[in-house]
């Protein structure tokens, strides 16, 4: 027989199951449910069976109730999974180009650093080197500058004075002038037309210049006493220490001078060997003479440059000019001026000074009446009127000289005004001239005459500006 619970076999009539163990006594039937039937007449009783007894049956034990299985444990719910963000697609990398043999194109390894290198300054050393060398060019300039007056200065005497000393310091100042123009030439190539090739011979360019320098101080120095002693007979020790202290100012100007270039070269790890500076000197002095060929033919190159631009700016301007004045005198015919004429530049001062002694104060009349006549055909638009000759005559016999005061004031100030107009400015008005007039008179009598220099400045600068402007 096969077990009710869980199918297995087990041996016949077998009241448990030896697997599961389960009851596999019969069932008892479920009670039916009793049937109500109406009341009605109630049937004859039947006879009264005679009474059996059955025999007793054993009592049976309950079947034990079958464990119901536990539940299966429900799934944990599963958590949606959160919805993935687009990321944006990566930009496509171009097509490498290929090599010469049709591959990939080699990838240049990068230099290695060494660890805690610090980043490159030579470009901040570069600058720093040309403007040390360029302040240093600068000032062995002007000292050359100061030497040429003492070359002159000895020349003089030595033609005047037949003065044979003033030969030899005269020797020597040139000498001096060239050892600092040379040195100046060396910084100035250091600090614009210096390479790593002619680092070297500029460097000791700039030490024999030095060298010179000191040569013919300590040859000034002597010739100085020897000339004292021997031809005046004059010796002090002052003068010694006066000599002395000049020598070692020179000295340490030097040395701070070629000591601070090279060091910068050094810091730029460019620094020549200071024994290597002096060797061959025949070859250095050959690559120095090809950068001064090359710095002044680029220098002339510029020039040439420069020139040509400057040449086509003022032919563009002259035309410019040309087709204003054109214009200009077109609208003055139609308005009906008559033509432009040139207006003289040329007037002077000294012309001024000379004519009116000449003749007796005359030219001073034609003077005034030549300068109102121009002014008015300068300013001619501008509403006002310069007195003429006439005007100017009797006014200053009415207010005893006054007036011509004044007519000096407004000129300036007429002038001054006019002047934007020709696109050039004035600093000097009537106000200027007036008081050169009243207070330059205690200046030994001279105010009058810087007046009139003014007026005559300012009128001739405005008749250049104005025949310019109208092409004459």
């Amino acid at each position: 027989m096969f077990c009710k619970q869980c199918g297995k076999e087990i041996p016949d009539n077998s009241n448990f199951c030896t697997h599961c163990g389960a009851s596999q006594a019969v069932a008892e039937p479920a009670p039916q449910p009793e049937l109500v039937i109406e009341p009605g007449p109630a049937p004859e009783a039947p006879p009264a069976p005679d009474l059996v007894f059955d025999l007793p049956t054993p009592a049976q034990e309950p079947a034990p109730k079958a464990e119901e299985p536990a539940p299966m444990p429900l799934p944990d719910p599963v958590a949606e999974p959160a919805p993935e963000t687009q990321e944006p697609e990566p930009m496509p990398l171009p097509d490498p180009v290929p090599g010469p043999t049709g591959g990939p194109p080699p990838v240049p390894p990068t230099p290695a650093q060494p660890a805690g290198a610090a980043p490159a300054s030579g470009n901040s050393y570069e600058l720093l080197l040309k403007i040390f060398a360029a302040i240093c060019g600068v000032v062995c300039v002007l000292r050359a500058l100061g030497s040429v007056g003492g070359v002159f200065g000895n020349l003089v005497n030595l033609v005047r004075y037949t003065d044979i000393p003033s030969l030899f310091y005269m020797v020597l100042s040139l000498a001096n002038v060239v050892c600092y123009l040379a040195a100046a030439a060396m910084l100035a190539l250091l600090a614009l037309r210096r390479t790593k090739e002619n680092t070297e011979a500029l460097v000791f360019g700039l030490v024999a210049s030095a060298a010179g320098l000191l040569i013919v101080r300590v040859l000034s120095l002597l010739l100085s006493i020897l000339m004292n002693v021997i031809f005046y007979q004059f010796f002090r020790f002052s003068m010694l220490l006066s000599y002395l202290g000049g020598l070692l100012g020179l000295a340490f100007w030097l040395a701070l001078c070629v000591g601070g270039v090279w060091g910068i070269l050094y810091l730029m790890k460019e620094a020549p060997q200071p024994a290597s500076v002096i060797n061959d000197p025949s070859t250095k002095l050959a690559i120095i003479t090809e950068a001064l060929k090359k710095g002044a033919g680029d220098v002339q190159q510029q020039a040439s440059a420069a020139a040509a631009s400057a040449k086509s700016a003022y032919d563009a301007h002259q035309a410019q000019q040309a087709q204003a004045a054109q214009q200009a005198q077109a609208q003055a015919q139609a308005a009906g001026y008559p033509a432009a004429t040139r207006i003289p530049t040329n007037r002077s001062l000294i012309a001024y000074i000379l004519l009116s002694i000449i003749t007796c104060g005359i030219y001073s009349y034609y003077f005034i009446y030549s300068v109102a006549r121009d002014v008015n055909t300068m300013c001619r638009d501008d509403g006002e009127k310069t007195g003429g000759l006439l005007a100017f005559i009797l006014l200053s016999f009415v207010t005893c000289g006054f007036y011509g005061l004044y007519w000096e004031y407004k000129l300036g100030n007429r002038l001054a005004a006019n002047a934007p107009r020709y696109g050039i400015t004035f600093q000097e008005n009537g106000t200027s001239v007036l008081l050169w007039y009243l207070v330059g008179m205690l200046l030994c009598g001279i105010g009058p005459w810087v007046a009139m220099h003014i007026l005559i400045k300012n009128t001739n600068a405005l008749a250049a500006a104005y025949n310019a402007s109208n092409g004459l």
